[in-house]
């Protein structure tokens, strides 16, 4: 017999329409409340983790498409430097 790993409750309060809609999930589903919770729970997770992998990826995607650009253009190193707060100023963050 698979040994479940041990569990906390968790007790929130929400908002009525979110709990009504909770309640309608859980009975289409033939399932419960606390499943539905804690489907999306993990799946609200999952999605954090995607997004950090996305912003890792634009960073990497923007440095190396700066670098690159730069290159091509032949930028010394001050101009480099230059072309780089500009770009970080416009847009809005920095490139790493």
């Amino acid at each position: 017999m698979k040994k479940r790993p041990p569990t906390q409750q968790v007790s929130i309060r929400l908002p009525a329409r979110d709990h009504e809609r909770l309640v309608l999930d859980a009975e289409s589903k033939g399932t419960t409340v606390a499943d539905i919770a804690r489907q999306r729970i993990q799946l609200a997770e999952k999605q954090i983790e995607i997004r950090d992998m996305l912003t890792s990826l634009l960073n990497h995607l923007t440095k190396h498409s700066f670098v690159i650009t730069s290159t091509v253009a032949g930028l010394d190193p001050d101009e480099k430097a230059n072309a780089q707060l500009a770009i970080e100023k416009q847009l809005k963050r920095r490139i790493k």
